[in-house]
């Protein structure tokens, strides 16, 4: 069952003009995907339960320490006309990260049964995003955030 985009509203709304804003073609809308309350032990360094936050928090533009104690709504849309494309069958997923209303970021992955971290909304990894290497970017994280 997909949502029409006639009854999207709020949040999900916000979302959907960012990603045509952002020139991608959306082929099915998955809603939201996750809601929850942003703190430092959501990006604790060696503990597996963090992975996807710290990958996640990895590639956004914004310092997550910003948004501690708020909460973060994640709505994901698959589309096309996206820079990860190009790895199968021209399509994308894109997920868009919200706070108070306003979109603060989000993550791309390729729409195909692959393993790894997610890239950044338009499709860089983290080391091109942050200009560091991942271990650099891993030995800085524990540093800030903890383990």
């Amino acid at each position: 069952m997909g949502t029409d985009e006639l009854t999207i509203t709020g949040d999900q709304k916000t979302a959907t003009e960012y990603v045509k804003a952002k020139g991608y073609k959306i082929s099915s809308y998955d809603g939201q995907v996750q809601k929850y309350t942003l703190n430092k032990d959501k990006l604790l360094y060696g503990i597996t339960e963090t992975i996807p936050y710290r990958q996640t928090w990895g590639v956004q533009k914004v310092e997550p320490e910003q948004y501690f104690g708020m909460e973060i709504s994640v709505y994901s849309f698959t589309v096309t006309n996206h820079p990860l494309g190009t790895f199968n069958d021209s399509k994308s997923k894109v997920s868009i990260l919200l706070c108070e209303g306003k979109v603060i970021g989000g993550t791309s992955f390729p729409n195909a049964a692959m393993d790894g971290a997610p890239y950044s909304l338009d499709g860089k990894t983290l080391e091109e995003v942050t200009g560091k290497s991942f271990q650099k970017w891993s030995e800085e994280w524990e540093r800030k955030y903890g383990t």
